[in-house]
C-alpha cells in the first residue's frame, strides 16, 4: 500500500526497520520496510512488544474478574501476602486503579528506577521483594482519580494476578487469553520454538531485548504481525464465551478525562473523536523498550486496525505514533482505498 510507504518512510532515518499490518474489512496488508523489507514473511517476524502488554493484563483482570475470581474493585492488599497487607493503610488503590493508571503509583519507585537506570536490560533483576518493598502506609488511592502512567503498577497488576490464579503470569495468560484467541506467537521471551527476535538498536548500536522480572505484565511479551492482527480480529468480532467478553469488558472507559484521547479501558488507552461528523471510540496503545517500538489500534464500529513494529525504542518521541495515527485515520477513504 503506497499510502503506509508515504507516512512511513521517513521514519527510517531513525528506525532501521518497519513492519506494518493493516487489517480494513477482513483484508490484511503488510508491508516491510528498511532493513527487513526482503524479510520473506514479515508478518511473522518476532517483535518485542512493550507497553502493548498492558493490554493483555487488562484482559486478564477483565477475565478473572468475570469468573469471580477477582473484584475490579478489590483493594490491592486482598491479593498481597499478609505480611504486606498489613503495611498499607485502609484506603488503598485498586485493580482497577491499576489497570487505568489511576492508582497514584509512580512510573517507577526510586527504588527500581535506580536499579534499572543503568542497564541495557534495566527490569531483568527484578524479584517479588523488589516490587513489594515499595508498598507500605503512604499506597494511598488518591482523593481524586487522576492519570499518571504506571509502568509500576500494571506490572504489579500482572503480579498480583498471577499469585491470586495461582499460575506464573506467563501461563495463566495463555491459559486464559491467548491460547483461547489462537495466539501461538504471543509468549513472555519468544514468539515460538527457534524464533529469533528483530535485533534491536539503540544510539545505532546493537541492544539486547528486555526481559522484566516480576514486572511482567507491564511489558514482557513478544508478538508478530500475524498475531496482533488476529488478535485485532477478536477485538472487531469478539468470540463466544468467557475470552469473548473480557474482550469487550476491557473496552469500556473505567476512568474518563476531559480529552478525547485521555479516557481509559481495562489497560486499553481510548480516543475519541468525531470523524466525518461519526463518534468513534478507538482502542489503542504503544510500546517501546530500548530496541523496539510498537503501535496497536483498533476501530471495531469500522472494521479497522493497525499494528505496527519498529527495531529502534522510542527515545524522546515515539517514532510509530504519528505515521501510523495518520494511516489509520485515512482509511475507509476514498484516497485509501485506491491504494
Amino acid at each position: 500500500m503506497d499510502i503506509i510507504r508515504t507516512h512511513f518512510t521517513p521514519a527510517l532515518r531513525k528506525v532501521p526497520g518497519i513492519v506494518v499490518g493493516i487489517l480494513e474489512k477482513d483484508e490484511l496488508d503488510i508491508v516491510s520496510l528498511g532493513t527487513v523489507e526482503t524479510a520473506p514473511d514479515p508478518g511473522s517476524l518476532c517483535w518485542e512488544i512493550g507497553s502493548i502488554t498492558k493490554v493483555f493484563t487488562g484482559l486478564l483482570l477483565a477475565d478473572m474478574s468475570l469468573r469471580g475470581e477477582i473484584g475490579l474493585d478489590d483493594p490491592i492488599g486482598r491479593h498481597l501476602p499478609d505480611p504486606v497487607a498489613r503495611r498499607l493503610p485502609a484506603l488503598q488503590p485498586t485493580l482497577t486503579d491499576l489497570a487505568t493508571h489511576t492508582s497514584g503509583l509512580p512510573r517507577l519507585p526510586m527504588s527500581i528506577y535506580r536499579m534499572a537506570k543503568k542497564s541495557d536490560n534495566p527490569y531483568s533483576r527484578l524479584t517479588e521483594d523488589d516490587v513489594f518493598d515499595y508498598l507500605g502506609a503512604k499506597t494511598k488511592r488518591p482523593r481524586r482519580r487522576k492519570s499518571r502512567y504506571s509502568n509500576y503498577g500494571m506490572g504489579l497488576l500482572g503480579h498480583l494476578l498471577a499469585r491470586t490464579g495461582g499460575q506464573p503470569y506467563a501461563a495463566l495468560l495463555e491459559e486464559r487469553i491467548l491460547a483461547p484467541l489462537g495466539m501461538s506467537a504471543t509468549q513472555i521471551g519468544s514468539c515460538g520454538e527457534g524464533t529469533a527476535i528483530v535485533q534491536g538498536f539503540r544510539k545505532g548500536q546493537p541492544t539486547p531485548p528486555w526481559t522484566f522480572g516480576a514486572l511482567e505484565g507491564a511489558g514482557g511479551l513478544r508478538s508478530t504481525v500475524d498475531d496482533l492482527t488476529t488478535f485485532a480480529r477478536a477485538c472487531i468480532d469478539p468470540p463466544e464465551g468467557t475470552v469473548g467478553e473480557a474482550l469487550q469488558l476491557a473496552t469500556q472507559p473505567f476512568h474518563r478525562t476531559r480529552t478525547s484521547a485521555g479516557n481509559k479501558g481495562l489497560g486499553w488507552m481510548l480516543r475519541t473523536g468525531d470523524r466525518r461528523k461519526r463518534t468513534t471510540e478507538t482502542t489503542w496503545h504503544n510500546g517501546g523498550t530500548y530496541g523496539a517500538a510498537s503501535f496497536l489500534a483498533v476501530d471495531p464500529p469500522r472494521s479497522t486496525a493497525i499494528v505496527a513494529f519498529g527495531n529502534t525504542g522510542p527515545g524522546l518521541f515515539a517514532p510509530l505514533d504519528g505515521p501510523s495515527w495518520a494511516v489509520f485515520d485515512s482509511l475507509g477513504s476514498e484516497t485509501s482505498a485506491s491504494e
